[in-house]
C-alpha cells in the first residue's frame, strides 16, 4: 500500500484575492515521489480542504495535474496534509 513518507507545509497569508488559501503543501510518497503545489484552504467555519496541483488551459478552466486513482489514496493524502497543517498552525 502506498504511504505518505513526509509532509512539508508552507503557510502564508495571500491577501484578499484568495483569503481562504492558507498554505501550500509538499508530500513525499514511499520515499520516492514528491508532489508539490498542493493548496490548503480553510473555510470560515473552520473546515480544511486541499486542492491538488492544476494547470489553467487555453479555455481558462483548470485541469488537475495530479489525480489520486482511488478514494483511499485521496483520503490518505488529504488526512496527512490536514494533520501536518494543523500541527504547523499550532506551532
Amino acid at each position: 500500500m502506498l504511504r505518505v513518507s513526509d509532509v512539508k507545509i508552507f503557510p502564508f497569508e495571500p491577501g484578499d484575492l484568495q483569503r481562504n488559501l492558507k498554505a501550500y503543501a509538499e508530500i513525499l510518497l514511499d520515499d520516492s515521489l514528491i508532489i508539490k503545489g498542493i493548496k490548503v484552504f480553510e473555510r470560515e467555519n473552520g473546515g480544511i480542504f486541499i486542492a491538488f496541483p492544476a494547470l489553467q488551459g487555453k479555455d481558462k478552466t483548470f485541469h488537475d495535474v495530479v489525480v489520486p486513482k482511488t478514494p483511499e489514496v485521496k483520503k490518505m493524502i488529504r488526512d496527512a496534509v490536514v494533520e501536518a497543517y494543523k500541527q504547523k498552525r499550532t506551532e
